[in-house]
């Protein structure tokens, strides 16, 4: 298994990836440091979702590296459950077993994948829905719940794992207005503790305020990358102004 410097909690170099003659990845550079919140914002195709894929090895690369906590998710040799452990993905869709009740959901990686027994995963499980302020919901099935309620199960159940990076895939998309903030809170406490997270995101308000860097892809590329203030106040790229000038 091979290491690579740990100065970056996550890092692309080079990184392609094309789906038949599309190309939808064209050399990513991007580098996340331990307890920096990344947001990836841009038009529908742009590529961010893919990135996240790539990160979590859900999607082989053609080219480049991606490293992960020092491990080179592009080497062969690194088992699934080595990154599982280091990553936790968060979906659009909340992808929660239907058939298991909310604590179910969240025991059921701990057990698998990290062998603790019963008792200790549920008693991690309890905290973490109660971190995502749904402790009283432990017993019910995700048909019982709300979607910002599912959505928030499945991040306890990300968290379950202790990972040392989050990745958010649009959580709150499929999520009503009225219910989005609920799930963003959850992220904003994630983000208050120094949690390592890279987010695809729509949502500007939450990449502006809590976002520590933020990536603006365009057409499978990084077109402009830096700190909120300096992408959303003082765009350099004339796409950037453009997409901007459309969703603020």
């Amino acid at each position: 298994m091979t290491a690579e410097p740990r100065s970056a909690m996550v890092s692309l170099d080079g990184v392609r990836k094309s789906f038949g003659s599309h190309e939808v990845l064209k050399d990513i550079n991007l580098s996340v440091a331990p307890g920096e919140v990344c947001c990836i914002i841009g038009p529908s195709g742009s590529g961010k979702s893919t990135i996240l894929r790539c990160i979590n090895r859900l999607v082989r690369i053609d080219g480049g590296e991606v490293t992960v906590d020092g491990l080179r998710v592009t080497d062969p040799t690194v088992k699934d459950v080595d990154l599982r452990r280091r990553v936790g993905m968060v979906f659009q869709q909340f992808n929660l077993f239907p058939h298991m009740s909310a604590l179910r959901n969240v025991t059921l990686a701990p057990r698998k994948v990290l062998g603790l027994s019963a008792a200790e995963a549920e008693a991690r499980a309890l905290s973490l829905l109660g971190k995502v302020g749904l402790a009283e919901k432990a017993g019910s099935y995700p048909a019982q719940l709300s979607g910002g309620q599912q959505q928030r199960v499945a991040i306890a159940r990300a968290l379950a794992l202790e990972p040392k990076v989050m990745l958010f895939d649009e959580a709150t998309s499929a999520l009503d207005p009225e219910i989005t903030g609920e799930v963003l809170a959850v992220m904003r406490e994630l983000a208050a503790e120094h949690t390592t997270m890279i987010c695809v995101t729509h949502e500007m308000g939450f990449a502006r305020e809590v976002g520590t860097h933020v990536v603006f892809m365009d057409g499978g590329s990084i077109v402009e990358e830096g700190p909120p203030r300096s992408v959303f106040e003082n765009p350099q790229a004339e796409r950037t102004k453009a997409f901007l000038s459309k969703v603020l």
